[in-house]
């Protein structure tokens, strides 16, 4: 039904990359595209070579915050944003280009808002982001931290699909890191502590709840898995 939905929304190029959580065992590397008989040399590996992840590093933004004492519950400003950016202004949007004021980081997260991703990427500082995704796999985020600005919240840098489930692996496993596997023999790799298990659960709660995500993606759609 998922995949129906996808060609419904004319998406014709997409990659899956299916983890085993219980010892990070890659089960399925794959790759899809529609055939061009006119370029039949176009094929990207989409899991390993590294692209804007889009809001995907928002829950790690979090995390951190989160780990210096703010709860689910803290409130954030969702008002307008501009920032000096080379010679002018960004004027920073939430993707339905509304804003809602004051909100709690539980709905900031879960409606996946920009601009208090940006506040809080502020609050925890682009080096500590980039220290932590180093320490979850991510090699690709090579540049200082002034390089990316507060767009590193909002994917203004470049990683694959490997490292991001890589990391995203973490948050399911109660904050504790291990590389992912592509060979059996190499699943015994003991894991290492990188959020506590409290901030990586309260992470996978929000992420998993329909009603810290209901302002901007509604009810139901395809962030609505069964149980």
């Amino acid at each position: 039904r998922r995949l129906a939905e996808l060609d419904g929304a004319s998406a014709g190029d997409g990659a899956v990359l299916v983890v085993d959580l219980a010892d990070s065992g890659v089960r399925a590397w794959v790759n899809a595209r529609p055939e061009d008989p006119a370029n039949p040399h176009r094929y990207i590996d989409a899991v390993s070579t590294p692209r804007q992840p889009g809001s995907t590093l928002k829950p790690f933004v979090y995390a951190l915050a989160l780990e210096r004492g703010w709860t689910a519950a803290t409130r954030l400003s969702d008002t307008p944003l501009k920032e000096p950016v080379g010679s002018g202004l960004h004027a920073y949007r939430n993707y339905s280009r509304g804003h809602y004021g004051d909100i709690a980081l539980r709905e900031a997260l879960g409606n996946s808002l920009n601009i208090p991703a940006v506040r809080t990427l502020k609050f925890v500082g682009g080096e500590a982001l980039l220290a932590r995704m180093h320490a979850l796999g991510v090699t690709s985020l090579r540049q200082h931290p002034d390089f990316y600005g507060e767009g590193l919240a909002l994917g203004a840098g470049e990683l694959s699909l490997f490292e991001l489930v890589q990391a995203y692996g973490a948050l399911a496993g109660a904050g504790r890191y291990r590389p992912l596997a592509l060979l059996a023999e190499d699943t015994g790799v003991a894991t290492t502590p990188t959020f506590s298990p409290e901030v990586a659960s309260l992470v996978a709660d929000i992420l998993a709840s329909p009603a810290a995500r209901r302002r901007e993606f509604g009810e139901g759609g395809l962030l609505r898995f069964p149980p």
